[in-house]
């Protein structure tokens, strides 16, 4: 009887230990389960860069709005600054909203009567703070705001593959477009646009055309590392668009003698001058008085 004691005693061990194993099984299966639905939510997000980092700040919103093409250019109603930019759109062949800030004037011409009274709600409301009171701005979706037109014209050109196609070739296409800019600044600083003594200006524009611009066009035209009708690489950068519109939108006459010996540049100006979307926007664009 003993014996049959100590056997009916281990067999109800050993089954207690079977249970208890097999609700430790249990428990270890839940607790993989759990994790296993835990890390389903969290690596797509952590891949797709749309989780929360350590310190809170949601990415969601950023990556959606910076990879859609919800842009909208504020400006005002003229190609001024902000025309690089949109120009980089129609090559791109991306569409933004072009908001345009109307202008108006007490004597017609004359800047110190002009009026803008939308921008100057805007203005009031804080639209302009990012970029200290002035426009352009990009919005991008609706959590992105960008001022500034040379850093506007840098980003969409990378946003849209037309900052080369390496490390080096996009500090050279910066550096082209910088070049560009070194020429625009000359020109500005002769203070044509709000001359009122018409034959003056027409003098100085003279001597741009003829006498100054020509050897900065030269001295360009050998900067520039890219052949093939390229300014940089083997592709439309955004140094061929600031070329383009530097030989072929900034100024009242046509200056195309001024480049006639400047063979890369007469390449980058006849192809874009062959683009669809560039040259429908030209076009089609609202006609300004700047």
């Amino acid at each position: 009887l003993f014996a049959l004691w100590v056997l009916n005693l281990m067999k109800a061990m050993v089954t207690a230990r079977r249970k208890v194993h097999a609700r430790r099984l249990a428990r270890s299966a839940i607790l993989a389960a759990v994790s296993c639905v835990c890390w389903a939510s969290v690596l797509p997000n952590a891949f797709l860069g749309i989780g929360r980092l350590s310190s809170g700040r949601d990415f969601r919103k950023v990556q959606v709005s910076r990879g859609a093409d919800g842009y909208k250019l504020r400006y005002f109603d003229g190609r001024g600054v902000a025309e690089t930019a949109r120009m980089l759109f129609a090559v791109a062949g991306k569409d933004y909203e072009d908001k345009r800030y109307s202008n108006s004037f007490g004597t017609p011409g004359d800047f110190s009567t002009i009026q803008r009274e939308e921008f100057d709600a805007d203005k009031a409301a804080g639209k302009m703070d990012i970029a200290m009171g002035k426009v352009p701005v990009l919005e991008v979706g609706e959590t992105v705001s960008i001022p500034q037109s040379k850093a506007i014209e840098r980003y969409l050109a990378k946003q849209f593959g037309m900052m080369g196609s390496t490390a080096e070739e996009e500090a050279l296409v910066d550096a082209v477009a910088e070049s560009v800019r070194d020429i625009n600044d000359a020109y500005n600083k002769k203070g044509l646009f709000f001359m009122k003594d018409q034959e003056k200006k027409a003098e100085l524009q003279q001597k741009w055309y003829q006498e100054e611009l020509p050897p900065l066009l030269e001295k360009l035209e050998k900067s520039l590392p890219g052949t093939q009708g390229f300014a940089v690489g083997d592709k439309v950068s955004l140094a061929d668009v600031a070329i383009y519109k530097l030989l072929k939108d900034s100024y009242e006459a046509d200056v195309s003698t001024a480049y006639e010996s400047c063979p890369k540049l007469k390449a980058i100006a006849a192809a874009l001058g062959k683009h669809e979307g560039l040259q429908k926007w030209i076009t089609e664009r609202p006609k300004t008085m700047f």
